[in-house]
């Protein structure tokens, strides 16, 4: 089931987002997601809406939502992984809202492929001068579908 994230799911949340980014994201070393616990912690979870995949009293996964349209976490604990729980908290929020945009490296190819096979597309590129690796933008629009995954695949 998916649900408003409560106070009470915040350490689970953040367990699994220190988790997943340390182990997806290999080229940037663990300390610079330590260094960023607290700051996430306490100033994008509080503004963020979070919803949760919960499942016989698991918290399994989460998204949150930042300025109404801007994905700054999906993460599913790794020990929940490959069960579509990501593809089922993405869909949720994608009916609540009309687009989506979020960052993701441009080394995370399974991300990369993850959303593109959910319809996003790549607007954009940057460097971001915090970890000294390239970003890619990427957007979803209700209704528009990604010309880079082949769906029968």
């Amino acid at each position: 089931m998916i649900r408003k994230a409560k106070a009470s799911d915040i350490d689970k949340i953040m367990q699994i987002w220190l988790e997943s980014n340390t182990k997806a994201h290999a080229f940037i070393a663990p300390v610079y997601w330590q260094k960023h616990f607290d700051e996430v912690k306490n100033n994008y979870l509080p503004q963020a809406e979070t919803f949760v995949f919960e499942d016989k009293h698991q918290l399994k996964g989460f998204i949150s939502i930042l300025l109404d349209n801007f994905v700054g976490a999906l993460f599913v604990d790794s020990r929940y992984q490959r069960q579509n729980i990501g593809t089922k908290l993405l869909d949720y929020a994608r009916k609540q809202k009309s687009s989506l945009n979020l960052k993701v490296y441009a080394l995370n190819q399974p991300a990369i492929n993850f959303y593109q096979k959910n319809d996003f597309k790549i607007l954009a590129e940057k460097y971001d001068e915090s970890t000294q690796t390239k970003e890619l933008i990427m957007g979803w629009m209700k209704g528009a579908k990604s010309p880079f995954i082949n769906k029968a695949s």
